[in-house]
Parts: C-alpha cells; sequence; structure tokens
C-alpha cells in the first residue's frame, strides 16, 4: 500500500526543498517515490525542479489540495497505478492550512484501502518565529493579523513540526525556537533539520515511514479570517525570455533584478512571503529566492555561464494589491533590461488573489 507523506508550511519554508532531498534519500534507500506538487496559479519552479532531480511530478493548480481534492486524488491514483511507489510527498499550498480535516480525513474515510497517510508535517522558517520570541530587529514589513492566523493555524494542526534551515542559524537561536515550540505545542514532535544541506532527512524520514497515527486534530477554523488572510496576498506566475545582442550573465541579471525589485518593496511595505526566479539555459539554470523583504537572496546554480538568450520562470507570493505588485516587477525588469542592454519577451503572466477556500470535503471527526 501507498504511504501519502502531506507537507504544509507557511510560504518560504522550504517544502520543495524537503520535498526534493526527501524524496532522493527515500529512493537511495530503494524506495519507488511519487511526488505532487501544489499551487494556486501555474508555471511552476517547484515542479520542473522536482523533474529536474528525476522524480516523478504531477501538479495541482488553480487552488490548494483541499479545494481540488479531486484532482489530488485523481494524481495520486495515477501514480500509484503506473509508478506502483512505496511513497507519494504532496507539498501543499504554502497559504494553506485545515489539512488534517479536508485532507488527511477524507483519505482516510474514503480511500483507506489504497493509501496509508503519515503524520501532517509542517515545515517552519526560523525567522517566522524569530519575531514573535523578540529575537530580531523587525524593520521589514511584517505580515497583517489575518495572514498570520494562516501561519498559527498550520502549526496547532501539525503532528510533526520541522523546524529547517539549521545552516543559517546560531545553536542559540535554534535551541529558543525548539523550546518554544516545545512548550507551545507539547502533543506534537518537534524535529530539526537542514533540507539544503541534508541534516537529519534521515530520521524525518523513517518517523514518516514508521508512524502510523496522525492527521487527526481537526481544528476549529475561521474561515471568513482564513479567506482574509489569502485574500490579502498577491501571487505572480510569470513566464517569458531575456534576449541580448551581446552575451550576458544570469546570475548578474537576476541580481539586478532583485535589488531593483526589493527597493520597491520596501518603499511601498510590502512582506514578501516567497520569491523565486530561475533563469533556465542549456544544461545550467541559475535561481534564487528570498523569503523576507530587505533580505538577499539566496542562490542556487548549475553550469553558469553567459549567453545571449534565457528562458525564465518568476514566482512571487506577497502581501500587496496584484495592481501594485505588477508595476513593481515591470518597473524592475525594464530597468535592468536598461542596465545590461537585454530586451524582456512575456509568454504568459497571471497576478491575482487567491478566492475563498471552498473544501469539497471537510469531516469534523477523526477517523
Amino acid at each position: 500500500m501507498t504511504r501519502v507523506i502531506l507537507l504544509g508550511g507557511f510560504l518560504g519554508a522550504g517544502k520543495t526543498t524537503t520535498m526534493i532531498k526527501s524524496a532522493l534519500k527515500l529512493e537511495e534507500q530503494g524506495y519507488r517515490v511519487g511526488i505532487v506538487t501544489n499551487d494556486q496559479g501555474k508555471e511552476l519552479i517547484d515542479t520542473e525542479l522536482a523533474k529536474t532531480n528525476g522524480l516523478n511530478a504531477k501538479e495541482v493548480t488553480g487552488g490548494c489540495f483541499c479545494c481540488q481534492f479531486d484532482d489530488l486524488y485523481t494524481h495520486l491514483d495515477t501514480i500509484a497505478k503506473e509508478e506502483q511507489p512505496d511513497v507519494i510527498i504532496a507539498e501543499a499550498v504554502g497559504s494553506c492550512t485545515d489539512l488534517a480535516a479536508t485532507v488527511i480525513q477524507p483519505l482516510k474515510q474514503y480511500y483507506s484501502k489504497d493509501f496509508k497517510t503519515a503524520p501532517l508535517t509542517i515545515i517552519v522558517d526560523p525567522a517566522r518565529l524569530l519575531h514573535e520570541l523578540n529575537m530580531t530587529n523587525q524593520t521589514t514589513p511584517i505580515f497583517s493579523q489575518s495572514v498570520s492566523y494562516i501561519f498559527e493555524k498550520q502549526l496547532a494542526e501539525a503532528d510533526i513540526i520541522v523546524l529547517n534551515k539549521l545552516d543559517r542559524y546560531s545553536e542559540k537561536e535554534v535551541n529558543d525556537i525548539y523550546k518554544y515550540l516545545e512548550d507551545r505545542y507539547p502533543q506534537t514532535m518537534i524535529q530539526t533539520i537542514s533540507a539544503e544541506r541534508g541534516d537529519n532527512l534521515e530520521k524525518l524520514t523513517e518517523t514518516w515511514l514508521t508512524t502510523d497515527l496522525g492527521g487527526d486534530k481537526v481544528l476549529d477554523i475561521d474561515y471568513d479570517l482564513y479567506a482574509e488572510g489569502e485574500a490579502q496576498l498577491a501571487w505572480m506566475n510569470i513566464l517569458g525570455d531575456i534576449k541580448a545582442s551581446n552575451n550576458i550573465d544570469p546570475h548578474i541579471w537576476a541580481e539586478n533584478f532583485l535589488k531593483i525589485l526589493n527597493n520597491h518593496f520596501i518603499r511601498e511595505k510590502m512582506a514578501i512571503a516567497h520569491l523565486k526566479i530561475h533563469l533556465g539555459f542549456e544544461n545550467g539554470f541559475v535561481k534564487a529566492s528570498m523569503v523576507h523583504t530587505g533580505d538577499q537572496p539566496t542562490f542556487t546554480e548549475k553550469n553558469v555561464k553567459e549567453g545571449t538568450h534565457f528562458r525564465v520562470v518568476l514566482n512571487i507570493r506577497i502581501e500587496s494589491s496584484p495592481a501594485l505588485l505588477n508595476l513593481a516587477v515591470a518597473d524592475a525588469i525594464a530597468s535592468t533590461d536598461k542596465i545590461l542592454k537585454s530586451k524582456w519577451s512575456e509568454t504568459y503572466n497571471e497576478c491575482f488573489s487567491p478566492l475563498p477556500p471552498k473544501p469539497v470535503h471537510r469531516l469534523y471527526k477523526a477517523v
């Protein structure tokens, strides 16, 4: 029977990296693994990264797993029949909560003969908690109460809270956050990892494979406040091409673009939830990501070389209006083109605020 591991967590927590690195770790141990990604929109960097790593990836778009449950089940069923995997890791949208009641419980009640569910795992970026513990000088924009509500409910329903990005924080910071989580959620397993570096992933995957209990914390959710939180966020997905007469460095293009864009976000008090840009070329790519306004981007690169043509995918999740986000991005692209003498052409652009969540199923009693 295929085991379904549902990953949740706020935007920018490192869910995609955790998913991919854990899947590769499981494959090293001889397990067959499938992947399902999820987003409100299309043209997802996450899905492409999974496929680049040789993983069999499907995607549920146009809404979260709870609102697109039938699509989720179809993908789970297809992967199970075609690939016969031991494990399927499903990564939920970062602005989604109430996964226990709307995804895990329906799987348990209606499809328990086909799938076994692992504990609901919520990935957390320590930076989201440092401010709450008064351990940082917060000078950049912060999220409104309704957006923070989603993050709080994600933690409350978790069976496992995974504190990610150990490689970026001091031992004291990690220990302080760990104790805070342990005290606040005494019935929840707390684990620490660095998905990027691979620290403690074997312990996490072993927990997934050996623990059957989970997904039973069905919460009271204020769906009006939840919907308000999602509506505060703008989601942008863009596909385009950069062309130039002379060779340009894709890293420098991304660096310039993000610097200009970040200045817009600081000036307009727009709080980044997650930003990813991927510049692709033959046999290589430059990927940069940001999870906080004002931070320096984190780069991941492969076979970087100068060239005259790069395919670009841009995903942004930010507290802003779609109109303001579109203006900021258009200006940053135009300014970067002017500096580097490149020319941008756009193939696809969607920028919107998510609709109110309307789950297909919501089971109030745990199976």
